[in-house]
Order: C-alpha cells, then sequence, then structure tokens
C-alpha cells in the first residue's frame, strides 16, 4: 500500500471534503459497535499475604504446651521457623490421627519439618514391615531405621522376634503373585531397605512388566518410590491403569507416578472434574506431573489464573504451569505486571508460557537487550534453546507478527486474520515490537482517538509516538494547511479519520512512501556480523528434576 501510494497520496487533500460526508454515517456505526465491546479491564491484583517466620508464640497457642518449650526447641532447630503455617498444621494434624501428643513431638521438634504426606507413608511402612509400636522416636530416625538389617531391628525390640518380615510383606501384594525366591529373602541379616526393594521390583516386574533396565532407571532417578508404602503402591497402580488408563508403558516413562497419592488423585477427580470443559482425566493423562500436585494447590493455582482475568483456555494452552507452586504462580502473576514487556502479553492466550517460562523468559529478555533486538515474541522467549540460540544468531530483528494481531485483536475486536492481512501491507510491521504497538495505541486514545478510528489507520501504530506528535502540531499550522489545500479553514474542523490519514501521510511522504518512516534515528542500522558480538549466554546446568535427578550424559553415570 505504501510503496504505491505516492499517487493516492496526491489525491488525499483534495478528496477530504468528499470523506467527511461519506463516513458521517459510518462513524455513528462504529461508536455504537464501540460502546459494545469496551476496553479490556487490566487484571485484579491479588496481594500476597507476608507470613511470619513460625515462633514460640504461634505454637504455644496453636499447638499447644508452653512458651517456653517451644523457644528451647526453635533456639535448638532454628531450621523449623522456615516451615509455612499451613504445612505445619498439616503435619501436626497427621501425628495427631497416629495418636502422637505434644509433648511426643516437643521430644523430636524436627519430626514437623516433614510434611503430612511423608509422615503418614512413613508410618504405614513401618507397620507394614511389623513395627509392633512405632514411636516419635523411631518414626523420627525412620532412614536410620531401614537401612539396619532385620536381625538388629529385632535385637533392639524393634520388630517381634516370632515375624517373618519378608513373608509379611510379600503377603501385602494381593493382586498379584510374585516370582520371588522367598528362601533368598529370609536371611535376616538383609537390611530392611534391600528386602522392600527387592520385594517392589517383583511387583513391578510383574505388574507393569518392568525388566532390570527400567528398574536401574527408576532407581537412580525416582529413588524415593522404595520408600513408599506397599499398599499405597498398589492403590496408585490400580487406580492410574483403571480410572485414567495409563498403560503398563505409559507408567514406566513416568514412573514417579508411583509416589503420587492415591487419595489425593480421587480428590483431583472429584473436585477439579474439568478445566474449560475437558475431563481432568485427559488432562492428567497428557501432562502426568500435574498428578503430584496437591488438589488445593491446583485450586488455589486456578483461582490466582482468574483472578488475573486468564482463562482456563490458557490453562490448557500451557498445562506445565499448573505444576508450579500456587505461591510462585502468583508471585510470577504480578511479575508480569512489572515488566512491560511481559505486561503487553497479558492478553495473549499463550501467556501461561511466560508464568511456567519466567526464569528462562527474564534471561533471554535481558540478552537480547544487550544485542538491541527490540522484537522479542512469546515463542522467542519461552521456546526451546536450539530454536533460541538460531534467532539470536540469525541476527533477524522481527517476529512473525503473531503476538500483535493477537493483541490488537483483543483490543479492536477485530479478527486477527483480517489485521493480519492490512498490517501485511506495509513491508516492515514485522519489525516493531508489540510494546510500541501498544504505547502508540494508549497515545492514540489518550488523545481522545476511538478504537475505529485507530483501526481505520491501523498502519500508524507501527510509527514513533515522536514522529506522530510532530505531524499533528505540524497540521495545526496555517502554513501546512495552505500547502495541502485543506478544504476546510481550521484543524479543528477535521474528522479524527482525516488527522491521522493526513498524519501517516506526512510522515511516509519524507520516505517516498517506502514504509522507512517507522524506523526512529537509533534504528535504522540493522546489527551485522551477530555472532561477533554475542555476549555470553547464561545457561542452567540443573540436573534435578521436581521428582527425580535428570538423568545424565553417560560419561557422568558411570562415573557414578
Amino acid at each position: 500500500m505504501l510503496r504505491n501510494g505516492q499517487n493516492q497520496a496526491q489525491l488525499l487533500a483534495r478528496s477530504l471534503g468528499q470523506l467527511t460526508r461519506g463516513m458521517a454515517s459510518s462513524k455513528r456505526t462504529a461508536s455504537k459497535q464501540e460502546k459494545q465491546n469496551p476496553k479490556l479491564s487490566k487484571p485484579s491484583t491479588v496481594e500476597m499475604p507476608l507470613e511470619e517466620p513460625l515462633n514460640a508464640s504461634y505454637l504455644s497457642k496453636t499447638l499447644g504446651s508452653n512458651y517456653k518449650a517451644w523457644a528451647t526447641a526453635l533456639e535448638k532447630h532454628p531450621e523449623l521457623k522456615t516451615v509455612k503455617r499451613k504445612d505445619l498444621l498439616n503435619s501436626y494434624d497427621t501425628l495427631k490421627d497416629l495418636k502422637y501428643s505434644v509433648e511426643d513431638i516437643l521430644g523430636r521438634p524436627m519430626i514437623i519439618y516433614y510434611g503430612a504426606s511423608t509422615l503418614a507413608n512413613r508410618h504405614s511402612v513401618l507397620q507394614e514391615c511389623g513395627f509392633h509400636n512405632v514411636t516419635i522416636q523411631t518414626l523420627a530416625k525412620y532412614v536410620t531405621v531401614v537401612n539396619k538389617s532385620i536381625e538388629v531391628l529385632k535385637a533392639h525390640n524393634y520388630i517381634p522376634f516370632d515375624v517373618k518380615v519378608a513373608e509379611r510383606l510379600a503377603g501385602l501384594f494381593t493382586d498379584i503373585n510374585l516370582r520371588v525366591d522367598m528362601r533368598e529373602l529370609d536371611s535376616e541379616s538383609i537390611t530392611l531397605k534391600s528386602l522392600r526393594q527387592s520385594l517392589l521390583n517383583a511387583y513391578l516386574r510383574e505388574r507393569i512388566q518392568m525388566d532390570d533396565n527400567d528398574l536401574q532407571k527408576m532407581w537412580r532417578v525416582y529413588s524415593r518410590v522404595r520408600h513408599k508404602s506397599f499398599r499405597a503402591v498398589q492403590d496408585t497402580v490400580e487406580l492410574l491403569t483403571k480410572e485414567l488408563n495409563f498403560t503398563s508403558e505409559r507408567l514406566k516413562k513416568n514412573g514417579f507416578l508411583l509416589y503420587s497419592d492415591a487419595d489425593n488423585v480421587r480428590r483431583i477427580l472429584r473436585e477439579i472434574p474439568t478445566i474449560d470443559s475437558q475431563d481432568i482425566r485427559e488432562i492428567g493423562f497428557r501432562r502426568p506431573k500435574i498428578l503430584m500436585s496437591t488438589c488445593d494447590s491446583l485450586k488455589q493455582t486456578l483461582q490466582h489464573v482468574h483472578a488475573f482475568g486468564i482463562s482456563e483456555d490458557a490453562v490448557l494452552r500451557c498445562l506445565e504451569v499448573l505444576t508450579l507452586g500456587p505461591d510462585t504462580v502468583l508471585e510470577r502473576l504480578r511479575d508480569l505486571q512489572d515488566i512491560e514487556e511481559f505486561q503487553v502479553l497479558g492478553t495473549n492466550p499463550r501467556v501461561l508460557r511466560l508464568v511456567h517460562y519466567q526464569n528462562k523468559a527474564r534471561l533471554r529478555l535481558d540478552y537480547l537487550n544487550q544485542l538491541r533486538v527490540r522484537c522479542a515474541s512469546l515463542h522467542i522467549l519461552s521456546c526451546g534453546s536450539e530454536a533460541f540460540a538460531k534467532f539470536a544468531r540469525d541476527g533477524s530483528d522481527r517476529t512473525k507478527g503473531r503476538d500483535i494481531v493477537v493483541y490488537l485483536g483483543n483490543v479492536l475486536s477485530k479478527d486477527v486474520q483480517v489485521l493480519r492481512n492490512l498490517l501485511s501491507r506495509h513491508p516492515n510491521w514485522c519489525h516493531i515490537p508489540l510494546l510500541h504497538v501498544k504505547q502508540c495505541l494508549e497515545y492514540l486514545r489518550s488523545k481522545k482517538f476511538k478504537l475505529s478510528e485507530i483501526f481505520d489507520n491501523i498502519h500508524l501504530l507501527l510509527y514513533p509516538i515522536k514522529r506522530i506528535e510532530e505531524k499533528m502540531l505540524l497540521l495545526q499550522l496555517p502554513d501546512a494547511q495552505q500547502e495541502l489545500q485543506l478544504p476546510v479553514a481550521d484543524f479543528h474542523l477535521l474528522s479524527n479519520n482525516e488527522i491521522l490519514t493526513l498524519i501517516l501521510y506526512l510522515i511516509e511522504s519524507e520516505f517516498h512512501f517506502t514504509g522507512d518512516g517507522i524506523w526512529t534515528e537509533q534504528h535504522t542500522h540493522h546489527v551485522e556480523n551477530f555472532n561477533n558480538l554475542l555476549p555470553d549466554f547464561p545457561e542452567s546446568l540443573n540436573k534435578v528434576y521436581k521428582y527425580g535427578v535428570k538423568p545424565a550424559d553417560k560419561l557422568v553415570m558411570q562415573h557414578l
């Protein structure tokens, strides 16, 4: 449009009189439409409550006993102050259900440092092994205890002498016959941990057809499974295979699921049956790690997302956000409002990718700013490392325009394809950052231009605000009005649509209608020899997953 627009521009001033009359009826229609499509409201801010560290006063009032006892415990174990109050209460309720008193807890105060599910599971494991009296001291020393041989545990009266531990544990697997030589496991010199792992190996071989390689990988990556109660493992496997249709192969690929809490998964199925009309069973099957989050956490995360005006459809586009803690999600959602490049993407249906990958996106944004690359799309900020490295090294400061048309589609209530067709007439439109488009639109709105008028002159959003201001002031000068042969005696008699059209004409007339009027002085020179200018990009070397240890390369694993 701009390359071939010189002849049209020469006729523009002469045709404004006719244009004014022809647009009278369309302006009334556009005004009605604008009232029907109000401006999008800003996301409501959600305050994150600041929680004080645990103190003796709170503990004595909430759990009981006296101030001095808890003050002594906190002085001896200062790490207890970092426990969140909600987690503390959950752990205390679990210990109370297991018949431990506050005085018992004060005897081993670090016991409340562990999560409620961990405490309940460890207690179940010890009971399954035949411990006749699981004291709070025994529970607190769980890791030490399970690493002792059965004969030592019997000698110290943890397990009665007449209990055949191997047979007792094997009998817990009620839904399958274990192919295991019990004579090899009857030796009481074997540690409790080794005995349990041998039996669990036999169960997993039979139930989900794991081979030696599968088992070796699982114990290396998801070692916590060996401490899971046998009854709980069976309950989990049955629930996943029958309710969520997990195959044996899928369970093998997602071994961390063996450590999930079946009761928690049932709560999720019951209390969050759908997300944006999609069955939670299908969602859990697609992203199994979601099932590791507590039901309360998932509900809280969804509440935070709704509070910021983000639809559940956006959640389906980035299900990984449900694997983050609700406090983390809330903090990152609030951070979106503090970074302009992120804030402008707030209405994008894929905005939750910026929440899930926020740390990576921040690093990349800073890195691109060092290179003076202005066009950083949501995709580039959250894509894989190889795709980002290719974008950086290609030195092309442009996007594919998706973020711009999605943003304008939301603000102008227009179809994205219609917007793309219009914007594509400008040869350089993909070189303009979304943030500039937003700032320019807000500037024009501040000057009382309507959305319908901005849409009719949509290419003006690509131009520097400073140039728009200059031309707006220029149009008010008598000399300019005379030179342009305007059909009106006063600038203020022009319609808003005519003013915007003239501004665009005046800007591009200086650049021979090539579209180069969008460049500011500091951006007229493209970056060359990008490879020589690339600063070092910080790469994460973290090899720890949330649900286990990330498998390293063969050399490292062989060394380990």
